[in-house]
């Protein structure tokens, strides 16, 4: 059985291994290109940009105030606005090169910290190399689209190595370094993959302490240990604070709150008979044929709920498939060789029938499980005990080989993987590498051009690409978000997109009275509107290769109309009250404006009101009059004045403190540990305990 100690040199080719193949596999983003598709542009990048322009001017990006009317960016599920390598890629890089630069980083990582598992798992080091290529490039490719999925394949084998290093000798130092871990996943801003990232570490270490019992002369499993897990977990959540409670304030206000009929989480399941990909991939499920007919969603034990291809994506290759299931055999007839392959057995299983859906009916009610969707996403567990129980079978196969044949046979099953693990994500995946990022064609794009021409008025968008018109520096609704306020549900903001028959005139009185409530300056769309009401005027017609680039549109024109009636951002009540109004200092975090009323009224801006925004006049401190409990307003008298509205999250603040609070305890125990190992080290120490 292969030792779990690594060297240097095995550290060094390892990270050699892992930095290759991710700058191999994804080459284009090395060479500057781009991820177009699925959720890049419409969702992550939107607030890149955001994250990146606070960070340039030295503030922590707290409020977006470009998608929809707004939102706590740093509350929001996927931002990711205090991930460390978030803090530090965005202040060195542009934002293309930023995003690239971190999806191939944890790529890399991914597969050092999984070979890194591999080993503790008693893998030898060849072997071991095929265990962390079946996990990292057979799962997380074809979920290119999803920045979060590779950052919970980093962070899954990395806390799982901590775990069985806490569990072979416990020490503050490692419960600090795992409860640091568990806390870095979650400030990543998308809890999906964290949490289950949390049921493994529990899970892993209570069949490893139950084992280790079974086996050892002793019977008495040692309780104490199975308490240092809970805490990791529970120091990992608090060390995380500054991330959660914001969240958990914005989920109490959020979509997933009180009526959730549009939150499934049995959404993305992976059907039981989808599993037969593992041997029947590209070459049978994932053809544009079955694709297009959704045959996925008509084969027997699939739940009434809707999914995909990509969440329910699992694939280890033929020849790791082949491994394993030469393993199995060899188990049923010899017994099993280690408890890790026990423990890996069960989590694979586990995380497979999990992935079906059909536990959901019972554990949607349960604090975690129901919040989520996507149970198709456990099969990470099925993917990293796929490439761990087919690394322990070629561990066994070449152990009479000497040295040198392991590594060549290692490299050659390799070698063959690799290439048999890409064509079945590329079939499926939702976003391709270009060479050209459509965002480096910003500065060509008429449409920002003409948005952004009287750089002191801001615009609102109704565009039918959700979040994309903020791309170009403007407001746009409607809005795309993960966790969202639920006033966004509210059809008041919500307005028609277009006319229901070409016949139609659009946009109708009742859709214009809603667009000026909203403050929408302008519509995008992407075919000529038939029967334009006279309230709008087209400005022009012509293709923009910004968004062509995104939508793949080739050279199709994009129609913008303006609103005769230029409505604003600001506005009172009574309206004709307000003579003049001047914006000033518009930041995301803060907005002053100057207004000169003729007599007493509500000054409305019409951005969103939430928690922790905070108003003066002249400089004093004002009570909000947001009656309607969506837009900010406030009383204002008669006369020229300065509205200030900033926004100071409590719910940041005081997670911030928890974190630092949590941090200190943690770095108290490490070092306290640290003195007194010292202290019983020390001479006059020993001499007492000898005349004693």
């Amino acid at each position: 059985m292969a030792s779990r100690d690594v060297t240097w040199l095995e550290w060094f080719l390892a990270a050699i291994v892992g930095l290759g193949l991710a700058l191999g596999v994804w080459n284009g983003l090395a060479k500057g290109g781009g991820l177009v598709g699925g959720d890049t542009y419409p969702y992550f990048l939107p607030q890149k940009i955001v994250l990146a322009d606070s960070l340039a001017r030295g503030e922590l990006p707290l409020w977006h105030n470009l998608t929809g009317l707004g939102y706590p960016l740093h509350a929001e599920s996927q931002a990711g606005v205090f991930y460390p390598t978030n803090q530090i890629l965005y202040r060195l890089f542009p934002v293309n090169m930023a995003y690239n630069t971190s999806i191939i980083v944890h790529y890399w990582l991914a597969f050092v910290f999984a070979w890194r598992f591999a080993r503790c798992q008693r893998i030898s080091m060849w072997p071991a190399l095929l265990a962390a290529l079946v996990y990292v490039y057979g799962w997380f490719p074809a979920r290119i689209s999803l920045e979060w999925s590779i950052i919970g394949g980093l962070c899954l084998p990395l806390t799982l190595w901590l775990t069985e290093l806490l569990v072979d000798s416990p020490s503050a130092k490692r419960i600090a370094c795992l409860a640091g871990c568990l806390g870095i996943h979650l400030l990543a801003g998308h809890f999906t993959l964290a949490f289950i990232n949390q049921l493994a570490v529990l899970s892993y270490a209570a069949l490893r302490i139950m084992l280790s019992a079974q086996n050892s002369s002793c019977a008495a499993i040692p309780t104490r240990r199975f308490v240092l897990f809970p805490a990791a977990v529970a120091a990992g959540l608090l060390v995380s604070a500054v991330q959660l409670v914001p969240s958990y304030e914005l989920k109490l206000m959020s979509q997933r709150e009180g009526d959730r009929t549009e939150f499934d989480p049995t959404y993305g399941h992976m059907p039981p008979v989808y599993g037969t990909q593992l041997v029947a991939s590209w070459w049978y499920w994932h053809t544009p044929e079955m694709k297009a007919t959704r045959a996925i969603m008509k084969t027997p034990g699939a739940v009434a709920a809707d999914t995909n291809t990509v969440e329910a994506h699992l694939y280890w290759g033929l020849i790791p498939f082949g491994l394993v299931v030469c393993g199995l055999v060899r188990c049923w007839r010899h017994g099993f060789d280690s408890r890790a392959q026990i423990i890996w057995l069960v989590l694979s299983i586990g995380g497979l029938v999990y992935a079906t859906g059909w536990l959901m009916p019972v554990t949607r009610h349960l604090p975690g499980f129901g919040f989520f969707m996507g149970p198709g996403r456990y099969t990470i567990l099925t993917a990293l005990g796929g490439g761990l129980l087919s690394a322990m079978m070629l561990d066994r196969i070449t152990r009479r080989f000497s040295r040198t044949m392991t590594a060549v046979l290692t490299t050659l099953l390799c070698t063959l993987t690799l290439p048999d693990l890409q064509w079945s994500s590329q079939t499926i995946q939702d976003a391709v590498v270009v060479e050209q990022p459509p965002i480096a064609q910003m500065d060509t794009s008429w449409l920002r051009q003409t948005l952004t021409a009287d750089g002191g008025t801001p615009k609102r968008l109704l565009a039918p690409g959700p979040n994309v018109g903020n791309l170009f520096g403007v407001s746009c609704i409607p809005q795309y978000l993960g966790i969202g306020p639920a006033v966004y549900q509210d059809s008041a903001l919500r307005p028609s997109m277009g006319a229901d028959n070409p016949e139609e005139v659009y946009p109708r009185a009742e859709t214009i009275a809603q667009l000026e409530s909203l403050g929408v300056s302008h519509i995008l769309t992407l075919d000529p509107i038939s029967r334009p009401s006279n309230d709008l005027e087209e400005l022009r017609q012509y293709p923009d290769t910004f968004l062509n680039a995104i939508w793949a549109r080739g050279g199709k024109s994009c129609f913008l109309y303006r609103l005769r009636s230029e409505p604003q951002r600001v506005a009172a009540d009574p309206t004709d009250a307000m003579t003049s109004f001047q914006l000033r200092n518009v930041e995301p975090d803060a907005i002053e404006i100057e207004v000169d009323l003729t007599a007493e009224a509500s000054v409305i801006l019409r951005e969103l009101m939430y928690p922790g925004w905070t108003v003066t006049v002249d400089g004093e401190p004002a009570v909000s009059d947001s009656s309607d409990g969506i837009m900010r307003s406030v009383l204002v008298s008669e006369g020229i004045h300065t509205i200030r509205w900033t926004f100071n999250s409590n719910s940041f603040y005081i997670g911030a403190a928890i974190s630092i609070a949590i941090l200190t305890c943690l770095l108290a125990m490490v070092v306290s540990e640290g003195r007194r190992a010292v202290s019983a080290d020390s001479p006059l120490d020993r001499k007492q305990d000898v005349t004693v």
